[in-house]
């Protein structure tokens, strides 16, 4: 009886290890797959009740008419970058959601959309991460994934990156701040944290951007960025030194 007994252990574990091991391999992960968007989603259909209305929006600029909710950039009609033609699209942000996305083994907890002439060019994703580690390591991966950056740090405070795809660019930047926690009869604690955010770039439409901003340039001789989350920093002079000291050239030669 105690063999028989026995036995029919061994049998019940090597069922339940199979069917964990099958189980592991099926689950699907939760959230939107970064890896695999093609710019056709539609922002509206998948965010839904989830859209934050107030990341978008000023109430003091709609007053004055600068700009209307969910505009993007904020407020065009007062800093335009690019004259009477400074509405861009609209720009759709999620509420901070865990694991609202993802992007290989990066959880992001918000995303946003950004349309123009309402076709999805741009997805941008937060994520709160362990340490600088992860960051570095995230950067060898997508390194293996596209190669060499096509545009990366170009000072030792830096810490973004640029990768071209066939139809897309992909941007990543992390910064450090502090989290506080408050409860009572404790001590105040402070924690380190880390923020990273990635770009996705529709490749053409990003392409178009730059035009302007070098044409609208070469006309006026004033370098006007698009501002806004959504920004990419290899053509902008704040971020690109190299591009700085061209324009800087170029004014006081």
């Amino acid at each position: 009886m105690k063999s028989f007994l026995l036995l029919l252990l061994s049998t019940v574990l090597f069922s339940c290890n199979q069917n964990d091991k099958g189980s592991s391999t099926s689950v699907k992960k939760a959230g939107l797959n970064l890896e695999k968007i093609n710019f056709k989603e539609n922002p509206l259909e998948i965010l839904k009740s989830k859209i934050d209305s107030n990341v978008n929006d000023d109430s003091y600029y709609v007053k004055k008419g600068y700009s209307l909710p969910f505009d993007y950039p904020v407020a065009y009609k007062l800093e335009a970058w690019n004259g009477k033609d400074s509405f861009y699209g609209k720009a759709y942000y999620s509420k901070i959601i865990d694991s609202i996305a993802y992007y290989q083994n990066i959880y992001f907890n918000r995303i946003a959309f950004l349309t123009h002439n309402n076709k999805t060019v741009a997805i941008l994703a937060d994520a709160e991460i362990k340490s600088d580690t992860v960051y570095n390591e995230f950067v060898k991966q997508l390194e293996k994934q596209f190669g060499k950056p096509t545009f990366s740090p170009q000072t030792t405070v830096d810490v973004f990156y640029e990768w071209s795809a066939k139809d897309r660019r992909l941007q990543i930047d992390y910064s450090k701040g502090v989290s506080m926690s408050m409860m009572s009869g404790k001590k105040t604690e402070l924690k380190q944290t880390f923020n990273m955010q990635m770009l996705i770039f529709n490749r053409a439409e990003a392409a178009k951007i730059d035009s302007i901003q070098q044409k609208n340039y070469a006309r006026t001789k004033e370098y006007k960025v698009m501002q806004g989350d959504f920004k990419l920093y290899k053509n902008d002079p704040q971020k690109n030194i190299i591009l700085m000291d061209s324009i800087l050239n170029e004014k006081f030669k």
